[in-house]
């Protein structure tokens, strides 16, 4: 049985890079993870520092379900 890694929602901070498959999102340490939106279009603005809270489904991708710009970091 495939199981997510994680059933609770995190919140992570990092900066966002474009990927092949989509955006990607690295933290301070340096882990990656790809972000995946569901059945939303990946957003306009999405770029630089950001705050996502979503699940972490893989050890490499996050169910994104809320993310925010970091202005001025």
């Amino acid at each position: 049985m495939n199981r997510p890694a994680r059933l609770t929602a995190n919140t992570i901070i990092g900066t966002l890079e474009a990927g092949p498959r989509g955006p990607i999102l690295r933290d301070a340490e340096g882990v990656a993870w790809r972000l995946h939106f569901g059945e939303e279009p990946v957003p306009d603005r999405l770029d630089g520092k950001v705050n996502v809270r979503g699940k972490i489904v893989q050890p490499d991708r996050i169910d994104v379900e809320f993310w925010t710009p970091l202005a001025g970091e």
